[in-house]
């Protein structure tokens, strides 16, 4: 009996804990994020056709360590954009170029308004540049990495694109987190709450 009383008290702890630190991390991620400013080139050379996007930042924010922007495009011609990039530049404070980001635009109809959504990592990045681009010229050679682009055509100023395949890598890193996520999202409920009170010494 007295070992369900200190079980309890122990659930009791782990779930109020639990909550003040979601909320402690909740407002203090919030307090770090700041607002960026930036432009944007809103025509777009589609096939030889200048295209009018009508391409608005609803947000842009950032933190010292990473940031994300949110806009919305307005195809505002009469073609259908089958198949298109969103580039974003990002800068450090000082104006410093940091990286690049690109954002793939799909089936666009005239007249269509598709909202999209970019995350990425960086240090103290302040401003952006936002363009609509035809090509993603590095695409075959990217793979993402913990939410860092890897680009093998440039890895710290070397171009190992012929010895490393970049759609490998990538195929290989998503295989591995699909079979870990799909690993715990098979193990039962008590099986972790067994495993705690092992852990604890309730058991």
């Amino acid at each position: 009996m007295e070992r369900l009383k200190t079980f309890l008290i122990y659930i009791l702890i782990l779930v109020a804990f639990f909550w003040v630190s979601k909320g402690l991390e909740h407002g203090l991620i919030w307090q770090m994020y700041y607002s960026m400013d930036g432009t944007v080139e809103k025509y777009l050379n589609y096939n030889g056709e200048i295209i009018d996007l009508d391409i608005k930042v609803k947000e842009a924010e950032a933190t010292r360590v990473n940031g994300y922007i949110n806009i919305s495009i307005t195809n505002n011609s009469n073609t259908k954009i089958e198949e298109a990039y969103i580039k974003v530049m990002l800068y450090s404070k000082s104006g410093v170029y940091a990286t690049q980001k690109y954002m793939e635009i799909n089936d666009l109809e005239p007249g269509q308004t598709k909202e999209y959504s970019l995350k990425f990592k960086g240090s103290y990045i302040n401003k952006y540049a936002i363009t609509a681009e035809k090509e993603f010229p590095d695409k075959d050679y990217m793979f993402d990495f913990f939410g860092y682009e890897i680009n093998t055509r440039d890895i710290f100023g070397l171009d190992l694109s012929e010895f490393i395949n970049a759609k490998s890598i990538g195929e290989f890193v998503g295989n591995v987190f699909h079979s870990i996520t799909v690993t715990v999202k098979s193990v039962p409920w008590w099986a972790y709450l067994w495993a705690w009170m092992i852990i604890v010494g309730v058991w």
